[in-house]
């Protein structure tokens, strides 16, 4: 029997949309394709803000910061490098044969050293035709892949609702600022007030803050699922969306889900029972909560009993993950059966 490949992926660990996303990458390439190796700028440490966030992949991701010898000695057998972010330095350490592919991050993107890094890679991952539009086109990238990240996992289907006024409501609030979170608690006790049958939660994660009633800062990724599980509606406010990780889970768990009318929660492998949300001027800030939580109470007061309403776009998963399918047999080659 051939011997698997190694995989590594380049990723900080922030508890944010990013982390999730090259967790559930790192898992991915784990069980279908090869041995995966997950490298991160520094250390996770043990009383840090982000600890116990994955409680796998907190012991076994590797820093670079102070692990670079055994980085070195792991990527000897290296066949393929990941970048959720960019590292000169890792980038330097691969041996000859690697291939080299990059996620573009337009929240992070500056314009000579981001364009020069993902012309050495051999492949750059566009998650959306907004950022291709936007990067890809922009600097004559020819070797980019159209790649819609989705995590592939199979949640439990829920039982559509009459009313979303009596819908249970998660919103996701990974990466955000203090001030923005702030705001999404002013949001939700808005929507409460004005649709007091429902139940809502707001998830995110950092040890250093406290869990309240309506905001579990210790929702980690498993109780992140347990959490979209048992939701009615996932109500996704963050103003920089990367890779419609939430989009993708709705479309997973084949629940309704609220969104900003911006990129790439906007295109239409997203459109998966999807509800936009106009973008106010200044995005998440406590002068435009009244205005978000009017509309978002508009979209649980409509009826949801009409099928065709329910499964309006849902057609836009199943192409999410055709495209991602393709775009991971471009980098890997097909999965022997």
């Amino acid at each position: 029997m051939a011997a698997k490949k190694v995989v590594v992926i380049f990723s900080k660990y922030e508890a944010t949309e990013k982390t999730l996303c090259a967790l559930y990458l790192a898992d991915h390439i784990l069980c279908r394709y090869k041995y995966a190796i997950w490298v991160v700028p520094e250390d996770v440490k043990l009383n840090g803000r982000y600890a116990g966030f994955s409680h796998k992949w907190d012991k076994e991701v590797i820093s670079l910061a102070s692990n670079i010898d055994k980085v070195k000695a792991l990527l000897a057998k290296c066949e393929m490098c990941i970048f959720l972010d960019d590292s000169e330095t890792l980038f330097s350490l691969l041996p000859p044969k690697a291939k080299t592919a990059c996620f573009l991050d337009p929240h992070t993107w500056h314009y000579e050293q981001s364009r020069q890094f993902a012309k050495k890679c051999d492949y750059v991952l566009s998650t959306s035709h907004y950022i291709t539009k936007k990067l890809v086109r922009a600097n004559l990238f020819t070797h980019d892949i159209f790649c819609p990240f989705t995590p592939t996992i199979q949640l439990i289907p829920r039982v559509w609702i009459d009313s979303g006024e009596v819908a249970t409501i998660f919103y996701p609030a990974y990466g955000m600022s203090f001030a923005e979170k702030q705001c999404l608690r002013q949001i939700a006790e808005i929507v409460k007030m004005c649709c007091p049958k429902t139940k809502s939660v707001i998830g995110t994660y950092n040890t250093r803050e406290k869990s309240e009633i309506g905001m579990d800062t210790r929702a980690y990724d498993w109780k992140m699922l347990d959490y979209v599980k048992q939701s009615d509606w996932i109500i996704d406010l963050n103003p920089r969306p990367l890779f419609g990780l939430f989009a993708s889970l709705a479309g997973s768990a084949g629940i309704q889900w609220s969104c900003f009318d911006i990129p790439p929660h906007n295109d239409d492998y997203n459109a998966a029972r999807r509800h936009l949300i106009d973008y106010p001027d200044g995005g998440l800030t406590m002068e435009n909560a009244d205005g978000i939580a009017e509309n978002i109470v508009r979209q649980l007061s409509e009826p949801l009993g009409d099928e065709a309403t329910r499964m309006q776009g849902a057609g836009a998963y199943a192409k999410r993950l055709k495209e991602y399918s393709v775009a991971m047999n471009r980098l890997f080659g097909k999965k022997n059966r």
